[in-house]
């Protein structure tokens, strides 16, 4: 499966090749309506994309670099904090779900926690194994990975079955939410438009672009994205686990062509399956498309100057965008 000169197998070119294409294509689209879908939850997926695209790289530079004892440790020492970021990003997309169904407040604060918990929990996780370890045990002989004996790969699989525990949790949590009897109309969102809202209209929102919109269309709005992200966190965790497992296996067993190969299958289902759910089937991309092929005007940068201070269009919060988004439906 290796050849002499130690590049990378056939297999593992492929599953690498195409998830970072299906990612790369699904960032390029992304890029091209992002003054349309500007918003908190894209901020997460790039993120999250990133994450990815990363780690495929490293896989097949960390399979060239053994002979290499400085450059395979630094490899391993960033393959697995990019391992535990892909992990991180979905959970945060979890724990974004779950603050917008309760109607939590957004703020700036909370966007800086996005970022702590997708890319410096993984950083605090890798600093501190690499602190105790002195990265004795970050590369082998064999593969640029974390050495099997010693206990060392726990620093993944740990923080990794806890990232996908808490998962199951949010989800359990938002999918109670969004089947509940009162849904997400709850006490904290009434109170928030009765905040907005025009004086003795307690249920409605006051819109800048369009005037007033009911609350039940963003209620609407929002339990959508919510279910949303939920299906892509239910489908796509799963996935992830698969693909990183099988990743790891075919790294520290080169003599056996069934992990490269289930790591080229999980990894390519893994990247369409993320095109699929935030592109393809995303309501709100579809809808961005549309309006970039009918050279639409941006809804954010057109009523920027009374929306944002000093005329500075800045990121969306989930509640603003679902705000945008029930106005224009």
């Amino acid at each position: 499966i290796m050849e002499s000169s130690g590049t990378p197998s056939v297999t593992l070119i492929v599953g690498s090749g195409l998830s970072c294409l299906a990612l790369i294509t699904l960032a390029v689209v992304y890029a091209a309506l992002w003054r349309y879908i500007r918003s908190e939850r894209s901020i997460i997926l790039i993120n999250f994309c990133l994450s990815i695209i990363s780690s495929n790289i490293l896989i097949l530079v960390g399979q060239t670099q053994t002979h290499n004892k400085s450059i395979c440790t630094t490899t391993t020492a960033f393959l697995h904090f990019f391992f535990l970021a892909s992990f991180c990003w979905v959970l945060t997309e979890a724990w974004q779900s779950y603050m917008a169904v309760t109607g939590k407040i957004r703020t700036r604060l909370i966007r800086k926690r996005f970022l702590c918990l997708g890319w410096g929990l993984p950083a605090l996780v890798v600093a501190t194994s690499v602190g105790f370890t002195r990265t004795k045990g970050y590369g082998t002989d064999h593969y640029c990975w974390l050495s099997l004996e010693g206990g060392l790969l726990y620093a993944f699989v740990g923080p990794a079955a806890a990232v996908v525990l808490v998962n199951m949790v949010i989800g359990i949590l938002v999918f109670n939410k969004l089947v509940s009897r009162d849904g997400i109309l709850d006490k904290k969102l009434k109170h928030r438009a009765g905040q907005m809202s025009e004086p003795h209209s307690g249920l409605t929102l006051k819109c800048a672009k369009c005037g007033v919109v009911s609350t039940t269309a963003l209620s609407a709005t929002t339990a959508s994205n919510a279910m949303a992200s939920l299906w892509s966190s239910c489908v796509v965790l799963p996935l992830l686990a698969l693909t990183w497992m099988s990743a790891v296996l075919a790294m520290t067993d080169k003599r056996s062509i069934l992990f490269q190969i289930l790591f080229a299958v999980f990894d390519s289902l893994q990247g369409f399956v993320i095109v699929m759910v935030h592109c393809i089937l995303r309501r709100e991309v579809q809808d961005a498309f549309r309006c970039r092929l009918r050279n639409c005007q941006d809804p954010i940068n057109a009523d920027s100057s009374s929306s944002f201070p000093n005329g500075h269009a800045q990121i969306m919060t989930d509640f603003e965008k679902d705000v945008d988004i029930a106005c224009r439906s």
